[in-house]
């Protein structure tokens, strides 16, 4: 959900990305108008919050940029958004939703408030879906895009302070330069440079091996971390911030940039538990991850990226869950974090590390690799794995320029070739090289997130500070070896404004104005059901994934305890990110009866838990290239290399055989360590 553009943009008709018409632009004008109209301000009101009432899409260009980011979809997905615009002009759809058989446009607020939120809560699952694209546009732009100074306006009233620019600091790497059509050569060839790729890189250059690493995104480092999220997100992270589902039922976060998702997680360090070592071994077939090659991997990385927990001291959300989850007796510990020397300065590692406080591959693998002589190619999409003869034997890639905007073309000859584009790429990559395997692609895991806020009495600032330290693990093993983990999220103004639930333009203005004093719970689920990465017909990853029955029940059950433990932490009211309504409020610390949790929970699943009826986020994806000993079950064998393809390697979250149950970055790179010290013995 992201954009780039300033403020004092001035949208016409000639600007507005070239596909919308005139009135197609007018009626997304006033949905925008309709979320986000100029409202008179509260009685008393100081100068500050009247101007916030005041303040309209309109004043900041909510709709033209709303089609800005939506002219980078494929002409498929701007045909699908055209319709949903026709709909809404049509008498008839406003008969049908609302009773009046009127054009949206020509409907007066309230009445254009109910259209909107009977699309929100319709039973046709398209209606829900278009809502849901334009709601979650428009709150991100409104609340985090800045004017040319750097500032939102909406900030002052949220108490949200604007980041100061970057600092002048050294770039420790030097990309190689693609200025032409270019053939390398090299011993390996790495395609991606974060968790996996990255640690991949590190060892085989220090092992005295010529490698080449091929990054999608951009080189960014402190001296260019903006911390803006409207200017991260499209710089960091893939598709621009706007991944989904095609369903747009799960949000979808995934780094794309030198270093990957280590460059902008929150450096939650776990490893791979030990019963899902051993599920992973019986399911698979292979016994490696239950032998101690693997905890000596485990162990090489942590001290190479300096996992501890002396820098997990709590900010105040982080807090909140640990002495909520104490006072109900239910577990809470300290997380591991790859980080040295925070001290509570920022809140911001989803946006990059301007102190260089995280231990990314930025910092540590990529670095190494470097040093060893390793080139670093960015902005380089690679079309496909060259293959001859059953032998990976090179790349074809097209580089980008960033100042230019030219294409070069590169082909790179390699002896072995490392794929490690993530979950979402990598089988995307292998589709495109036409490697002639079922499961490529399927058995997709997200580790599921739902969320319940909490509004507490004092400012909590959830966007300040040290993001996760604190953890619950009480409800891990649920069925078997699943549940979900407990876990907070920072959120920024944008991310708050994506995911605030919508009930009328006045009441999302007055929920936003608390943003300070709210802290959210995640419930972070083990996902038993699965998905699938196919490709569009421009060759990019399409993510078909919806949650299972199974795994809702778990969200369900995370989401009825974390409101207990806002409550028990001293929260005021919580509330869920379903479409409609569900909050529950406690007048004083302990004075909610049975009969109000009862109501509350079963307000919670009638709400319902499915597609586009409630906010679900993944930032973890696993499994679309599983391991495996048997080459009918799996894509890859049990050093990585996919079956029946000598030389090329997958080392990435794709192999795991299910999902790890924890935040995956330590078992990505433990698994990629592994498979290095074998790579180095085949080079």
């Amino acid at each position: 959900m992201t954009t780039t553009s300033p403020l004092n943009q001035t949208a016409t008709q000639e600007q507005i990305a070239g596909w919308l018409s005139p009135k197609e632009f007018r009626t997304l004008e006033v949905i925008c108008e309709t979320f986000l109209p100029s409202l008179e301000p509260p009685a008393g009101s100081s100068a500050a919050v009247a101007a916030y009432y005041r303040r309209s899409a309109g004043d900041l260009h909510v709709a033209f940029l709303i089609a800005e980011t939506l002219a980078q979809e494929i002409s498929e997905k701007q045909a699908e958004f055209r319709q949903f615009l026709a709909l809404l002009t049509s008498p008839a759809s406003s008969l049908l939703l609302i009773g009046k058989a009127r054009p949206f446009i020509d409907l007066p607020l309230e009445q254009r408030e109910k259209y909107l939120l009977a699309l929100a809560n319709s039973p046709l699952p398209q209606l829900r879906q278009g809502y849901q694209a334009l709601k979650r546009l428009a709150g991100f732009i409104f609340f985090s895009v800045p004017d040319a100074q750097g500032i939102n306006p909406n900030w002052e009233v949220l108490d949200y302070e604007a980041p100061t620019p970057p600092p002048p600091a050294p770039q420790t790497l030097k990309p190689y330069a693609i200025e032409q059509d270019t053939t390398l050569d090299c011993d390996a060839v790495v395609i991606g440079s974060g968790a996996g790729g990255g640690v991949v890189a590190g060892e085989l250059a220090q092992a005295g091996k010529n490698v080449i690493v091929l990054e999608m995104g951009g080189y960014n480092s402190e001296a260019d971390f903006t911390l803006q999220e409207a200017q991260a997100m499209p710089e960091l992270y893939l598709k621009k911030g706007t991944l989904t589902s095609k369903d747009l039922g799960v949000i979808i976060l995934a780094g794309s940039t030198l270093g990957g998702g280590t460059t902008v997680n929150w450096t939650t360090s776990f490893r791979t538990p030990a019963n899902i070592l051993d599920e992973w071994a019986q399911t698979s077939g292979l016994k490696d991850f239950t032998g101690n090659a693997l905890q000596e991997s485990f162990t090489a990385v942590e001290q190479r990226i300096s996992v501890n927990t002396e820098n997990s001291a709590h900010n105040r959300q982080n807090q909140l869950l640990y002495e909520g989850c104490q006072s109900l007796g239910y577990h809470a510990g300290n997380l591991r974090r790859n980080a040295v020397g925070c001290e509570q300065r920022c809140g911001t590692c989803g946006f990059g590390c301007r102190y260089g406080c995280k231990q990314s591959t930025l910092k540590t693998y990529l670095q190494d690799a470097y040093d060893a002589g390793a080139r670093l190619i960015t902005r380089c999409r690679v079309n496909e794995v060259r293959i001859q003869n059953g032998r990976a034997t090179g790349v074809e890639a097209t580089v980008t320029d960033a100042e230019s905007g030219k294409l070069y073309s590169v082909t790179v000859h390699a002896k072995t070739v490392i794929v490690a584009a993530g979950s979402i790429c990598s089988p995307a990559l292998l589709l495109r090289s036409c490697v002639e395997n079922k499961h490529i692609g399927h058995h997709l895991k997200l580790h599921p997130v739902a969320t319940i806020g909490g509004i507490y009495p004092e400012e909590v600032y959830p966007w300040q500070g040290v993001m996760q330290s604190a953890y619950s693990d009480e409800f891990a093993s649920l069925n078997g070896n699943y549940g979900y983990k407990l876990e907070v999220p920072p959120t920024h103004p944008g991310l708050i404004g994506l995911s605030t639930s919508w009930q009328s333009a006045r009441d999302y203005r007055e929920q936003m104005a608390r943003s300070a004093h709210v802290a959210t719970i995640i419930v972070l689920a083990r996902d038993r059901g699965e998905g699938t990465v196919t490709l569009d017909r421009t060759g990019e990853p399409v993510v078909d994934y919806v949650t299972s029955v199974f795994d809702r029940r778990h969200l369900l059950h995370g989401m009825r305890k974390a409101a207990r433990i806002h409550f028990a932490a001293g929260a005021v009211e919580i509330v869920s990110m379903h479409n409609k309504r569900t909050q529950l409020k406690q007048p004083e610390v302990g004075r909610i009866n049975e009969r109000e949790w009862r109501n509350f929970d079963v307000q919670l699943e009638r709400h319902g838990m499915g597609v586009n009826r409630l906010m679900v986020f993944s930032a973890h994806q696993m499994g679309s290239c599983r391991m495996g000993a048997d080459p009918a079950q799996s894509v890859l064998d049990g050093n990585c290399q996919v079956h029946g393809v000598k030389g090329l390697f997958v080392c990435d979250g794709s192999v795991f055989p299910a999902a790890s149950g924890v935040n995956p970055m330590l078992s990505i790179m433990a698994l990629a360590h592994r498979t290095s010290q074998y790579i180095k013995t085949t080079l």
